[in-house]
């Protein structure tokens, strides 16, 4: 049952990652200017950006299977790097294309900050691993992970607010932008520091204090026995 809901659980956000991937990713794959519209002066930066997040988005949820299957140790190891190297490029592309966006400096310092997230806790579950900290390195994952999939969270925002007509294009874009990892981040820090916080203490058995121990040795301890009120020594 355990072995089920591991598998649900990771299958979901690699379908919805396929989805984002087949819908939207995969169409700027070209060499027609049209398609890139006003990204079209920066489509090495976006096709850079574009490949990186593929290849983290979708190995993520591989690598946490492989890293809950101890008898898939090389795999793992040769997974996370191509995810740590698939963060490199898409951040230090989306840096690029945030400081030369077209709609606003809030949107483009949101991508700023979610990448300058990104980097952060991908190096951190890196440095983890290596000095074997097992858990510190999961639970960064988990954050970078969430950080991966938050360009997935950007684009939904973006269509349902595209969708409903809340305010300019420029307000919806920095919303989303900052929607898209901050609150998804909040949520996942929630999650793992409440499961310490509320965990079942483990019950120790306490010390005996060596100040208040009275208990006297039977007189069997020291070759005696007791006869009437005196105690002899035994032969």
């Amino acid at each position: 049952m355990r072995h089920r809901g591991t598998i649900s659980v990771l299958a979901a956000p690699a379908l919805v990652g396929l989805w984002f991937v087949g819908g939207f990713a995969l169409p700027y794959l070209t060499v027609d200017s049209g398609q890139f519209g006003i990204y079209w002066p920066r489509h090495e930066w976006l096709l850079a950006h574009i490949i990186g997040g593929i290849v983290a988005l979708l190995s993520g949820p591989v690598q946490f299977w492989l890293g809950l299957n101890k008898r898939t140790k090389i795999p793992h190891r040769v997974l996370g790097i191509l995810y740590v190297l698939g963060v490199a490029v898409s951040s230090a592309a989306a840096f690029q294309l945030a400081s030369k966006t077209d709609f606003g400096w809030s949107f483009g310092l949101s991508l700023i900050f979610m990448s300058s997230a990104w980097m952060i806790s991908t190096g951190l579950a890196t440095v983890a691993i290596c000095l074997r900290q097992v858990e510190q390195h999961r639970e960064w994952m988990i954050r970078s992970y969430v950080l991966t999939f938050g360009f997935v969270t950007l684009r939904i925002a973006d269509v349902i607010f595209d969708m409903a007509r809340i305010g300019t294009i420029v307000e919806r874009k920095a919303t989303a932008g900052w929607l898209a990892w901050a609150v998804p981040l909040l949520i996942t820090e929630l999650i793992l520091q409440g499961r310490k916080i509320f965990a079942r203490p483990v019950s120790e058995a306490p010390i005996p204090d060596s100040s208040v121990y009275t208990a006297e040795p039977a007189p069997a301890a020291y070759g005696l026995q007791n006869s009437g009120s005196s105690y002899q020594p035994q032969l």
